[in-house]
């Protein structure tokens, strides 16, 4: 008589964690973000369980990834906490600019509402809040990439500085194109967190090429969590510089006020893939890590 196949936890717990994640994109994708977080928060779970239980690991590289997890999953609460403070989207009045029709030098602007401009720092502000959750937690990535056994692949090293640098390259000309005419120093320090997350990130992906696992999963990985941090840097600066210009008042703009209709489109795709992104590269990178520590002959970390 056949055996029926053993289901162990850990098992269970990626797919349980797979299937939330899938969810969580969707939801973004219809623009339900409550959902979308709710969602996050049980991919998040079940995936820390199955980082606690699967296989056998080097107990630093282990915590390391656990704690990694858990920070991501506190921004995620976090962000679900100021959800409930903000209106609906649909249909929720938001600011935009636009520039006076023949606009001289005699022409004045319409005054500002008073409490738009303070609202709109507020919301960048906690996306750097936000930040310093990202960062912190690709600091544990670090962390337990280092703490891998390294191998010598001297081919597989090289492109991954390659794609690193490439990398920091991109968001280099992006951050540059997106501040306009705002202060680059400005943009900088309203996104230092997620700069420094995608630089450390960066890091890990250099680094990563040699310690990976058999089948690359580390540097997939932490290439998702480097692009998923150049996301972040970008929306913020983006943000702020738009933030910087509104407030500027010796610029011909005027401020009206209309009605932010959500309609889906491109915006919504665009969120779906960072989402998708968010949880494939810390997951990616956390699996092939243990598979990396579990298959060495070491014990004990490095």
């Amino acid at each position: 008589m056949a055996r029926s196949p053993i289901v162990r936890p850990p098992r269970v717990l990626l797919l349980v964690s797979a299937a939330a994640t899938a969810f969580s994109v969707l939801a973004t994708l219809v623009s339900e973000s409550r959902a979308a977080l709710q969602s996050g928060l049980v991919a998040s779970a079940a995936f820390l369980g199955y980082v606690l239980l699967a296989g056998r690991a080097a107990p630093r590289v282990r915590s390391a990834l656990a704690t990694a997890i858990g920070l991501f999953a506190l921004v995620m609460a976090v962000q679900l906490g100021w959800l409930a403070e903000q209106p609906m989207r649909n249909g929720w009045m938001e600011p935009f600019y636009a520039p006076l029709d023949g606009g001289g030098p005699g022409l004045s602007m319409r005054p500002l509402p008073p409490g738009i401009l303070d609202h709109w720092r507020q919301l960048i502000d906690r996306e750097r809040i936000a930040g310093v959750g990202l960062l912190l937690g690709v600091l544990c990535l670090a962390v337990a990439v280092r703490a891998l056994p390294a191998r010598h692949r001297p081919k597989r090293t090289l492109l991954a500085r390659i794609v690193a640098a490439l990398l920091l390259v991109v968001v280099a000309v992006d951050v540059w194109d997106s501040v306009d005419d705002a202060p680059l120093c400005g943009a900088l320090v309203a996104g230092w967190p997620a700069l420094l997350a995608t630089l450390v990130a960066a890091a890990v992906l250099a680094l990563s090429a040699g310690r990976a696992d058999r089948r690359a999963l580390v540097p997939l990985g932490a290439l998702l969590v480097a692009v998923t941090a150049a996301v972040d840097l970008a929306h913020i600066t983006a943000s702020w510089s738009t933030w910087w210009t509104a407030a500027d008042h010796s610029r011909d703009a005027f401020l009206q006020i209309g009605i932010a209709v959500a309609v889906g489109g491109w915006a919504d795709v665009s969120a779906a893939v960072r989402a998708a992104l968010a949880f494939a590269g810390p997951a990616l990178l956390a699996i092939g890590a243990l598979h990396a520590s579990r298959d060495s002959d070491l014990t004990e970390p490095r």
